[in-house]
């Protein structure tokens, strides 16, 4: 059984005494005792406590550094007692946002971990028809907890569907937006048939009527039976087959960035999947424009992923350009070869 928290009133009864005792012991041996260690009282009021509860901690601390200066006077116990307001200022800005999100101290990081794995999951390659593999490679820009991208997938009996949304911005600037659009485009992949699912995704952005912001899209369906599918694009990077015999074609995929008009065409391309043939779709961040053939390092991604046995579900993706500002994706779909 987990020990009871401390309530508001008892943490602040317990930071106040905290800090009279720091305050004591400087006065007993002002040589020994650092003002810095006020800065521990500091943090954790910050953390724990209600602005209100703050300002009564404040008061305290700062009246124990006056005399910790009336003891020690001297430009190093200055210097130590102006990180400490420091720290205490840095404490209210952050019981100022954690007031205006409504959370308690300890409801906010659990809270964002939930929902980053919710939209991860939403994206989770299912198990397929033996003989075929899907998986995912992802890499966040500057390895932050969020994304721009997400990607869905979905099977429906031999239906196997794949999509590559990528939401502009990147990192926690684009959590909120990414969050929303991932639960409402994963519902529409669940529930309306594979060919409705594009156009739903425009028209439910659209609605939003967001001003700079906007998402673009790439969406994949197959039957595992036939072996034959089609791809939308909204914006999107085009993907790319990479046929048994090595060699890489591009699908002329193309389609208006969603949200920008109520009924843009989004025409399907068809292509055919035979044994050792795969589908590759990207995010732009994946893509490295700078190089010749912006392509490269994803099909070396990918090729190293098909010799370790193409193995399906999620991936750690190395870094695929140099540009460290925005999130990769990398998403394939193998039919292995027979025999």
């Amino acid at each position: 059984m987990p020990p009871p928290r401390l309530s508001e009133r008892q943490a602040l009864a317990v930071l106040m005494v905290a800090v009279l005792v720091m305050g004591v012991a400087k006065v007993l041996w002002p040589g020994v005792v650092p003002v810095s260690i006020l800065a521990v009282p500091a943090i954790v009021g910050g953390w724990r406590l209600s602005r209100r509860s703050l300002v009564v901690l404040t008061v305290v601390i700062v009246a124990v550094l006056l005399l910790a200066l009336w003891v020690s006077p001297g430009a190093r116990t200055a210097w130590a007692a102006a990180v400490v307001v420091l720290i205490v200022g840095l404490g209210f800005r952050y019981a100022a946002l954690r007031q205006r999100w409504g959370l308690s101290a300890t409801q906010g990081m659990p809270i964002l971990l939930e929902l980053r794995s919710r939209v991860r999951a939403l994206g989770e390659p299912p198990q397929l028809d033996e003989g075929w593999a899907l998986a995912r490679a992802l890499r966040s820009a500057g390895d932050q907890a969020f994304r721009g991208d997400f990607t869905l997938a979905q099977r429906d009996g031999a239906q196997v569907q794949a999509m590559v949304v990528d939401v502009s911005g990147h990192g926690l600037m684009v959590a909120g937006r990414a969050t929303q659009l991932a639960g409402a485009f994963g519902g529409l992949v669940q529930v309306l048939p594979a060919g409705d699912t594009l156009d739903a995704c425009n028209d439910y952005l659209v609605r939003q009527e967001w001003d700079r912001d906007y998402a673009t899209a790439v969406h994949m369906a197959l039957d595992q039976s036939s072996g034959v599918g089609w791809v939308r694009c909204a914006g999107h990077p085009a993907p790319r087959l990479r046929r048994a015999d090595g060699r890489w074609d591009e699908v002329p995929v193309r389609g208006r960035v969603l949200g920008l008009s109520r009924q843009p065409p989004f025409e399907p391309v068809e292509f055919r999947l035979d044994p050792g043939d795969s589908m590759v779709l990207v995010s732009d961040g994946a893509l490295d424009e700078t190089a010749a053939d912006p392509w490269t390092a994803v099909r070396a991604a990918v090729e190293r992923w098909l010799r370790d046995g193409a193995r399906p579900g999620t991936h750690p993706l190395p870094p695929l350009t140099t540009a460290v500002d925005d999130d990769q994706t990398v998403v394939a779909l193998h039919r292995r070869a027979e025999g």
